[in-house]
């Protein structure tokens, strides 16, 4: 999926990319289900996709192809950022242990409804450079 599918699919307005900040807070592996990255050049396309419900769950899937994309293994305490417009999926966690991620996701302004209502739950923290 992409982050901004999720926006997309939830009466969303369009909006500029905005950055996932995923940190895993236990070391991510294949076996525990880290997160793959699907590189754009592989992807097929820079632009937030139509994304459908995954059948069985709330996930949306927005990508069709064959492409697994590239798994990354990171020790506790690494930060990947990728932009919304990425597409991303994780594995499954074979292990019989947790694999704990902390998100955090930064827009360079306020993401919108369609409505005109702020979408999710945006907290200014910078404004006018302040």
């Amino acid at each position: 999926h992409q982050d901004s599918g999720y926006v997309a699919a939830n009466n969303g307005a369009p909006h500029k990319p905005y950055l996932s900040c995923w940190c895993p807070l236990d070391d991510a592996t294949i076996e525990n289900g880290t997160v793959y990255i699907l590189p754009f050049d592989r992807a097929g396309t820079r632009e937030i996709m139509p994304h459908e419900t995954e059948a069985g769950s709330n996930d949306r899937v927005g990508y069709f192809g064959s492409d697994p994309g590239d798994p990354v293994e990171v020790p506790a305490g690494t930060i990947v950022c990728i932009t919304s417009y990425t597409f991303h999926r994780s594995g499954p966690n074979t292990t019989d242990q947790q694999r704990r991620v902390y998100l955090a996701q930064y827009s360079g302004e306020l993401i919108h409804r369609n409505t005109g209502e702020v979408w999710g739950l945006a907290v200014p923290f910078v404004q006018d450079g302040q």
